[in-house]
């Protein structure tokens, strides 16, 4: 069964909010309706929402600092918006801020009509390249996994020792296929984030206890490799709201550069500490360090350092859309042939 096209109408006169759901849901739209801003922004971070029709005027969170919003947080979501006050400034503002019409009150239903079906028009036709995307990567994932499977099991002498000078071989395509599957595994992310945004579910955890028990799961890998691993944790650290499983991938993401780009004798260090209304971890490494020059736009997408052909140049951009939906921020210092150190930063107060 199709699912309904989710539409919230955010206005603060009753009267508008009711004509625009009447009209909506004869059209079989599934219509919600919030008389704020400030609760139009609870219920996005609630319950995913196709397109949003709001007013501009409104007290506290208006139109345009909701439209914002969206944009930063459900970059999924469309927006239309509406107001009394008729003028070309507003207007182009609005548009400018990435609203996806804009329309003067009092306005024919007719015409929102077409406008609303319009935009559900171009949200269906990215969803259909999302669930292309999607299918196609899953489809590549699947078998990968199983060679992964099967050449650790060959690896690990399950189905008998290997033939001579097999075992290297054997490893080199096991190393490739996982290369491949994290490869895949961020193209997911960045599909999933394009057409869902990043929906958090934030609970109360230590980022000390998750910052260690990461640390420990890297140490092995750090051991074959030759590089010390140190962790300075500040037993103060406040325990926050935060989505434990997107910090987890920030932390693994952060830790994974690190051994990779270090080299053997060198170290990886992970801290916590706190800032002005804020917590911190950091990860510091002794690796070969970014040019000056790459480093302002490293958390863009499809950007990675010019000398390294591996990866996406998806980790960084997925671990700054993360952090910034905790309505938090993430930096990096680094200098050629001494290190990088990446830090993120969340608020204790949410």
């Amino acid at each position: 069964m199709k699912s309904k096209e989710r539409i919230l109408v955010v206005d603060d006169e009753k009267r508008i909010c009711d004509s625009i759901r009447l009209l909506l849901q004869r059209k079989d739209y599934e219509v919600f309706v919030a008389n704020n801003g400030e609760a139009a922004l609870e219920f996005l971070n609630k319950e995913p929402i196709d397109l949003v029709i709001t007013d501009l005027m409104m007290p506290k969170i208006d139109g345009f600092a909701l439209l914002e919003q969206v944009q930063k947080s459900y970059p999924h979501t469309l927006v239309i918006v509406i107001t009394g006050y008729s003028s070309m400034r507003s207007s182009i503002e609005a548009l400018r801020s990435g609203a996806y019409d804009y329309l003067v009150k009092p306005f024919d239903l007719d015409i929102l009509s077409l406008s609303v079906e319009k935009a559900l028009d171009k949200i269906r036709m990215r969803r259909m390249h999302d669930d292309f995307i999607s299918m196609m990567t899953h489809d590549l994932k699947n078998p990968l996994t199983s060679i992964i499977g099967y050449c650790s099991l060959l690896v690990g002498g399950v189905y008998g020792e290997l033939p001579q000078g097999l075992t290297t071989p054997l490893t080199g395509v096991q190393d490739n296929a996982d290369r491949m599957l994290a490869l895949i595994n961020d193209f997911l992310a960045v599909n999933r984030i394009s057409s869902e945004g990043v929906r958090l579910d934030k609970q109360k955890h230590s980022l000390n206890v998750l910052a260690k028990h990461l640390l420990e799961g890297q140490r092995a890998q750090a051991e074959i490799r030759k590089i010390k691993l140190n962790l300075a944790l500040n037993s103060k650290l406040p325990v926050i709201a935060y989505d434990a499983m997107q910090i987890e991938r920030i932390i693994g993401n952060l830790l994974s550069n690190a051994l990779k780009f270090t080299p053997p004798g060198g170290s990886v260090t992970v801290s916590t500490g706190i800032a002005e209304g804020e917590i911190f971890l950091r990860v510091s490494d002794t690796g070969a360090g970014i040019p000056a020059d790459q480093q302002e736009n490293i958390f863009e997408r499809y950007k990675r350092i010019e000398s390294r052909t591996e990866g996406t140049g998806l980790g960084l951009y997925i671990c700054k859309t993360i952090i910034t939906a905790h309505g938090g921020h993430i930096t990096v210092e680094s200098k050629e042939g001494e290190g990088s150190t990446f830090t993120f930063y969340l608020p204790i107060s949410d």
